[in-house]
């Protein structure tokens, strides 16, 4: 039965859950929620498992009209969202990271985000879509999940809800949820500091090229997406010294590795990354931080900045803890 229906499709709009982390042999991308953050949250809070789809939602400008009650909650960047209803000339204003109700024939309309580039929409039970080895997640360059074969959510597109979803309780216990922690709501604003793990490879790069490339404060291309994010760097002597780096035969390749094109332009893999890459890389993004490369919108800045394994591991263990996984 469908529960909501897309009236504007907006920018780019996708199902995603935790994706497919076991599909690389079949040359397949992992796919997923590119915010685990967000995403994790938004089941959190709902009471649902943290394998339960969620839209993705880029830089807003989306309507949807619900066909039945539901309630629904908003995380990751704030869209200034709102409902509105036949029956009142107001809207209401929804507030992100708390659950809210949308009654049958309200809709929920949401504007481009003040901050942040990434939203996500959850149901409660989960929105009810044909998994793909296991997995909801779409994946435009493999064609595969979502409603559409792989391809975002269009105008006219009805998504069902899960009624009897496994961890899924009653909606009476929304009333009473405690709110999510101050703390744990995420600022977008400003320059990010993205901790980077140095990998095999960073020994290729001489000291020189490795001092200038975490030094930087690199800007985010228009060119970025799902499969990764394209920074500029900001000093021209990058490209030079990139030069010297050696060749590379292509090699398996994970979420939130940094390669380095002869350019000198960095590249931060998400979670649409293809599965082999040729570049030498300087790293992998820490685990907790690939949230924050998530929300980088064109136009917006970054650094890297050193971390250690052990600290990462430990941090990337309390989240795994504390959200089931």
């Amino acid at each position: 039965m469908s529960a909501l229906v897309v009236i504007n499709a907006g920018h780019h709009v996708t199902t995603q859950d935790l994706g497919r982390p076991n599909a690389s042999h079949y040359g397949l991308t992992q796919g997923g929620a590119a915010d685990w953050h967000a995403h994790c949250w938004g089941q959190k809070l709902l009471g649902n498992p943290m394998t339960a789809t969620s839209l993705e939602i880029v830089l807003g400008r989306i309507k949807f009209r619900a066909n039945q009650d539901l309630t629904l909650v908003l995380t990751g960047a704030d869209c200034l969202a709102e409902v509105h209803s036949p029956q009142r000339i107001v809207a209401k204003h929804v507030q992100s990271w708390r659950p809210f109700s949308l009654k049958k024939g309200q809709e929920l309309h949401l504007k481009v985000p003040r901050s942040g580039c990434r939203s996500y929409l959850s149901v409660s039970g989960g929105f009810a879509i044909e998994p793909f080895l296991g997995s909801s997640s779409t994946v435009e360059r493999d064609g595969v999940g979502g409603l559409n074969s792989g391809q975002p959510l269009a105008c006219g597109d009805s998504l069902a809800v899960n009624s009897n979803l496994p961890g899924h309780p009653n909606d009476l216990q929304h009333k009473n949820s405690q709110p999510i922690p101050r703390s744990a709501i995420p600022s977008y604003a400003g320059v990010r500091t993205l901790h980077l793990l140095p990998c095999f490879q960073f020994q290729h790069f001489d000291k020189a090229l490795r001092e200038l490339l975490l030094s930087q404060i690199y800007t985010v291309s228009a060119q970025s997406n799902r499969m990764g994010i394209r920074l500029k760097s900001s000093d021209s002597e990058t490209a030079r010294l990139t030069q010297t780096l050696p060749s590379l035969i292509s090699e398996g390749i994970l979420s939130g590795s940094v390669q380095i094109p002869p350019d000198g332009n960095p590249i931060i893999m998400l979670s649409d990354h293809q599965t082999l890459g040729g570049y030498q890389k300087l790293g992998v993004i820490a685990f907790r931080d690939l949230a924050k490369a998530a929300q980088l919108r064109p136009g917006e800045k970054l650094r890297f900045k050193l971390s250690t394994l052990p600290l990462e591991r430990l941090k990337q263990q309390a989240f795994y803890r504390y959200f089931d996984l």
